[in-house]
């Protein structure tokens, strides 16, 4: 099948992060304006910024950004409503993420707090939660049920030391006792390290 490209400019881009190369990459994109960045490559490849979210490039992304590519643009990719989402879904997703929410004005945070408990592993997950508390995320009843739920306990110690609060119904949801017994003494030893620091 042949692949069209929108233009010689976008063309070159493309293949300038196909190959890793940002040098190349950074002098191609000071001749594109922005509007042009956020078209399609071709009628197979989508805007540069999401193809490098795809390839996950997290560098290529930053300069791509830095040069006037939206981040809030609705992909081409299917089954996803924001750049934000797809990169979630990466491997490299926090390096991803990162970049899109430093450029971006329109990301849901709450959502994508819940999509992390769909998308990652638990190594990614809590660095990728820490980050979207940066940029204004809360850790509602919600995330502390899904953190529970995981039976992770480093995560679970994590969000009760970032000021998640210990909902009523923890009792009621069947966790693992032990799971729940944790809960409580992070509370607990939070409540008593506050003491002291007053």
């Amino acid at each position: 099948m042949f692949n069209f490209f929108k233009s010689d400019r976008l063309a070159k881009a493309y293949k300038a992060i196909e190959s890793d190369n940002l040098e190349q990459l950074a002098n191609i994109l000071k001749k594109i304006e922005p509007s042009e960045l956020n078209t399609v490559v071709s009628d197979q490849i989508p805007s540069l910024a999401e193809h490098c979210v795809l390839s996950s490039n997290p560098k290529a992304l930053k300069l791509v950004l830095e040069h006037g590519a939206s981040a809030d643009l609705t992909p081409e990719t299917k089954a996803v409503n924001s750049l934000y989402s797809l990169a979630l879904q990466q491997k490299a997703s926090h390096a991803l993420l990162s970049p899109l929410l430093s450029h971006g004005n329109e990301a849901n945070m709450q959502q994508l707090m819940l999509e992390c408990f769909e998308s990652n592993d638990d190594q990614h997950r809590m660095l990728n939660i820490s980050l979207l508390m940066q940029h204004g995320a809360a850790i509602d009843n919600d995330i502390v049920h899904l953190a529970m739920e995981t039976e992770n306990l480093p995560l679970i110690n994590f969000l009760f030391n970032s000021g998640a609060n210990l909902p009523d119904d923890i009792q009621d949801k069947g966790y693992k006792e032990e799971v729940v017994a944790y809960a409580q003494k992070c509370v607990e030893d939070l409540k008593i390290r506050e003491m002291f620091l007053r």
